[in-house]
């Protein structure tokens, strides 16, 4: 008896929620890096005549800070683009790029950004 209701509680579990707790943690800590994101985006598009900022200006924001000679722009809402938790990387691609190619993707003229390590968190 004890064996069934194993059996389907493993059944009925979805794969996703099966992972490892680091799995677990980074998944928060990477939908916490998007919110953050987003919201600056907000905020930089609300103050900006609902324009977002170029690519260009968050792939500037992928550097450490070091190497920043003026901070200006977008800097006002976001000091750095943060790590994808997943890939311990910044890189920001176009929302085009196939999944795997960088670490996140943006897209300037609607402000979409999301996370490119896996199909996935791509979907968040």
């Amino acid at each position: 008896m004890f064996f069934v209701v194993g059996l389907l509680a493993v059944v009925a579990i979805p794969d996703r929620e099966i992972g490892t707790p680091q799995d677990s943690q980074q998944r928060k800590i990477l939908i916490d890096r998007l919110e953050r994101l987003r919201t600056a985006l907000g905020r930089y598009w609300g103050d900006h005549d609902a324009a977002y900022p170029t690519l260009e200006e968050l792939q500037g924001l992928s550097e450490p800070a070091a190497k920043h000679k003026v901070r200006a722009g977008f800097t006002a809402y976001l000091d750095r683009v943060p790590d994808n938790p997943f890939t311990e990387d910044n890189r920001i691609a176009p929302m085009d790029a196939p999944v795997g190619d960088s670490d996140w993707v943006y897209d300037h003229p609607t402000g979409v950004f999301k996370a490119n390590d896996s199909v996935e968190h791509r979907s968040l």
